[in-house]
């Protein structure tokens, strides 16, 4: 009976952490948590001084005006980073209209600086047809600047033993007043789109 009685505490406790570190059970993936929270607590991003493809100094403030959505990369991923900025490429062609009314822009950050050259970025850029005028990549200007980022965001970056990286993969979008909105996994670019042609007709209704 002891054995029997044990056996259902340790269940029933098991089940309450598991209820608890899953946010209630609505989230079983740190990915899934992390997007989660953004959707429920928007937050302000800070205004970080970026290094462009053009050597020209830029913060994420600069595009307040609209909608901007952010990737994170590195320019030697063989994999999920081509994904992403298939992904923006998409985003470019499908809400051209959007750009050129400066209600949406998109921004490449790579969290390998010391490698991704504003020359290495450049061509990152030009080999995905990116428009410079809508669509920039840029790097951190400090290591420390880069993990403050990396953090704010909640980016995992892992070096693998390949001189890559494991890394978090994802569309962030920052609204016209400068706050984290909402994360979209890299497969989910459908519903990044519909969220964008929602958000962008209730701001040009406004």
């Amino acid at each position: 009976m002891r054995t029997f009685l044990a056996t259902v505490f340790i269940a029933i406790t098991g089940s309450l952490i598991l209820w608890v570190s899953t946010d209630r059970g609505r989230a079983f993936t740190v990915e899934e948590a992390r997007r989660l929270d953004v959707r429920e607590n928007p937050r302000s991003v800070p205004e970080w001084h970026l290094q462009n493809q053009d050597l020209e100094t830029v913060t994420i403030q600069d595009w307040h005006e609209g909608f901007l959505v952010v990737d994170f990369i590195y320019t030697s991923c063989p994999s999920v980073c081509l994904i992403l900025s298939s992904g923006l490429k998409s985003l470019q062609k499908d809400f051209a209209p959007e750009l050129e009314k400066n209600n949406l822009r998109l921004l490449s950050i790579s969290f390998d600086p010391e490698k991704d050259t504003p020359q290495r970025l450049k061509e990152h850029l030009s080999h995905f047809s990116a428009n410079f005028k809508y669509w920039i990549a840029a790097r951190p200007v400090s290591s420390s600047q880069k993990k403050a980022i990396l953090d704010f965001f909640k980016v995992i970056v892992i070096p693998d033993e390949y001189g890559g990286y494991t890394h978090s993969a994802g569309y962030h979008v920052i609204d016209p007043q400068g706050r984290l909105v909402a994360i979209f996994g890299v497969e989910q670019l459908n519903e990044l789109k519909e969220y964008l042609t929602q958000v962008l007709n209730k701001e040009n209704d406004h």
